[in-house]
């Protein structure tokens, strides 16, 4: 029964946000607020007890205990640096946040400079010249492979998918490359092939994201008709 009683405030709560499809209303104003302050309240807990206790105040204690002065000093002015976040709350003190939040910003900047620059540049020129399998997405071999055995399969996925990747990176980057003027021949060449990869992708975007939401769709109808459903007409018919 307890369980029973959860499985209707989720069905509930699923309607009541399903509710702004009609109009905006007060329960899905309920719905949205308790959503979010039970994801800020968890937030709140899971970064105290996972990230705060066992990272900041269970050593700074130890330290203490153990008489270590410089680990004091160090975890005493994280201590200090994140509590000067609640200055926001202070008008006169207000300003006193941008210190901990300049070195917040800065460092994270600093830390992520080499992962970025790996990530997203090396990792991305890298997987433009090179397929999965390491080889080489201009493949001479692989064109070969579709006049031995002339197939669409072939024809798409394996003589013509490298260089039509390659190409579409190449006019992108020409179509946002500003330096050049719009009367170059190059830009105007690449302009019409840059809408048409953009749009494609664009679109392959788009109709990622809806096919994600159309899942979570999917997913809530299979929670109402094949799990809570049964329950609630076992329990009616007996």
């Amino acid at each position: 029964m307890g369980m029973f009683i959860w499985m209707t405030i989720a069905l509930f709560l699923t309607l009541a946000v399903f509710s702004f499809l009609f109009r905006d209303n007060v329960i899905y104003k309920f719905a949205e607020h308790l959503f979010v302050g039970v994801s800020v309240g968890y937030t709140i807990f899971v970064s105290y007890t996972n990230l705060f206790l066992p990272r900041v105040w269970n050593p700074f204690r130890r330290a203490l205990g153990d008489g270590d002065i410089l680990l004091v000093i160090w975890l005493g002015l994280g201590i200090i640096v994140g509590f000067l976040y609640f200055s926001r709350f202070s008008q006169n003190w207000s300003w006193v946040s941008r210190y901990p939040i300049s070195i917040t910003v800065g460092y994270l900047t600093g830390y992520s400079i080499i992962p970025s620059l790996k990530a997203r540049i090396l990792s991305q020129l890298y997987g433009t010249v090179v397929d999965p399998a390491g080889d080489s997405l201009l493949n001479a071999e692989k064109i070969g492979t579709f006049f031995k055995h002339p197939t669409l399969h072939n024809f798409f996925f394996e003589a013509m998918a490298g260089p039509l990747l390659v190409f579409g990176v190449f006019v992108v980057i020409v179509y946002f490359f500003f330096s050049l003027k719009n009367n170059n021949p190059v830009v105007r060449f690449s302009r019409n092939p840059a809408l048409i990869y953009l749009m494609v992708a664009f679109g392959a975007s788009f109709g990622y994201t809806f096919m994600g939401r159309i899942s979570l769709f999917i997913g809530r109808m299979n929670f109402i008709f094949h799990e809570w459903w049964p329950i609630f007409k076992n329990m009616i018919s007996g």
